[in-house]
């Protein structure tokens, strides 16, 4: 199992021998006091008590928020994928009973067409999307696009398996025409990059993954920082986001100035999800047409409770956007590189657009925005927070009246 292995200040090289000392490989060092290194079970003890060791913790897996599709795709994949006909004949059926959402009509719901009109489309605004990669001949990707992999054993920033492409395309994808209607990105001007941590094609990655991804992101330069991703914490598991590397990051990077919009996970009531937990978290929840909570957005976990998340809702139901690679194939009636999909990870970058739309405005009116900034003017505006949908919808039109 792998671990991460916190040492103290000046201690790395000193811990690092030590480790080695015990038949120990440790493969990389993670944002400057963490050693990623694989440690069986019964040596966990000795090293806790190594000189110079401050904890040891275990590294959790991390994977798309996309449920119903993530399931969707495993079946997909289980039946033979693109080649199998049976397979084929599946996803044609299930695509049947879909009630398509193209984001040219789901990105009104945040008031996206209020900002066009004003000449507001996230210019200037730098905002990573941590995934599954990008597709650079997508439709509706806009080139350039910065793009690096953190993913251990994956490390090409191609995507193969259509998530980060989506959510990429939903927050900054130029205008496409899908058989089911006109797809378009919430902040088309925005400064995009994409940073890999979630690979093999399903989409998955380590916790050392995911924070390598947003040192690289933070150093890149990101005002926000968008992931669709997450694990799972289960009704009665515990979750200090406090301790929890992953939360307490976001958390410290928050406090210098950088937004963070996560989804909060994709298991239903009674559950939350890691980094959706954290302080530091913008936490959005998936919306249906009827801007009601969409069965499996995760709610109403302890966890989240303490610390009233989710925070925002929005559209995440039969979403469209541009995509790639496994979910292009398995969605292949949706169009070409096109996909309408479920999940929070859905909802998680149309809040990002809009994050980078009122990042412009704030800027214009010689304010900078911040989490803290955000979070007032949707309390300000929002409705009665709710634990199911949190504030509810945030509007372009918000900033306007905050900042009058």
């Amino acid at each position: 199992m792998r671990y991460l292995v916190e040492f103290a200040p000046n201690r790395q090289e000193e811990v690092y021998r030590q480790l080695k000392a015990l038949g120990l490989r440790p493969t990389k060092k993670v944002i400057g006091k963490y050693w990623s290194v694989e440690i069986p079970t019964e040596l966990v003890s000795k090293v806790e008590a190594l000189p110079g060791v401050i904890r040891v913790v275990k590294e959790e897996t991390y994977s798309i928020s996309m449920l119903p599709v993530e399931a969707k795709l495993k079946t997909f994949l289980r039946l033979g994928g693109p080649t199998n006909p049976i397979a084929m004949a599946w996803v044609t059926a299930m695509g049947l009973i879909k009630d398509r959402w193209p984001t040219s009509e789901s990105r009104k719901v945040l008031e996206a067409h209020v900002a066009d009109k004003m000449g507001i489309s996230g210019k200037g605004v730098n905002v990573a999307v941590l995934d599954t990669g990008v597709d650079i001949a997508n439709p509706q990707v806009i080139e350039p696009i910065y793009s690096v992999s953190t993913v251990d054993g994956d490390p090409i920033p191609i995507d193969n398996n259509g998530h980060g492409t989506w959510c990429i395309a939903c927050i900054g994808g130029r205008q496409y025409r899908s058989p089911w209607g006109l797809l378009e990105g919430v902040a088309k001007r925005v400064e995009l990059g994409s940073f890999k941590c979630l690979g093999y094609g399903i989409g998955s990655g380590s916790t050392s993954d995911v924070m390598e991804a947003i040192a690289a992101a933070y150093n890149w330069g990101a005002k926000i920082i968008s992931m669709s991703l997450g694990s799972d914490i289960e009704p009665k598991e515990s979750h200090n986001p406090e301790t929890c590397p992953l939360c307490s990051l976001i958390t410290a990077l928050s406090n210098r100035g950088v937004i963070f919009c996560i989804a909060a996970g994709n298991s239903g009531k009674g559950y939350a999800s890691c980094p959706g937990a954290s302080p530091g978290a913008i936490t959005v929840a998936a919306l249906k047409k009827n801007l009601t909570v969409a069965d499996f957005s995760s709610r109403e976990h302890e966890v989240y409770l303490s610390l009233n998340k989710p925070d925002v809702g929005a559209p995440g139901v039969d979403t469209g956007a541009s995509s790639t690679g496994l979910i292009a194939a398995m969605e292949w009636m949706d169009g070409f590189k096109t996909a309408f999909i479920s999940g929070t990870s859905m909802a998680t970058p149309g809040i990002s657009g809009l994050l980078a739309l009122w990042a412009e405005y704030a800027r214009k009116k010689g304010v900078e925005l911040t989490k803290e900034t955000a979070m007032d003017i949707i309390k300000t505006y929002g409705k009665e927070w709710r634990s199911d949908i949190g504030y509810g919808v945030p509007k372009f039109s918000w900033i306007v009246d905050y900042l009058r």
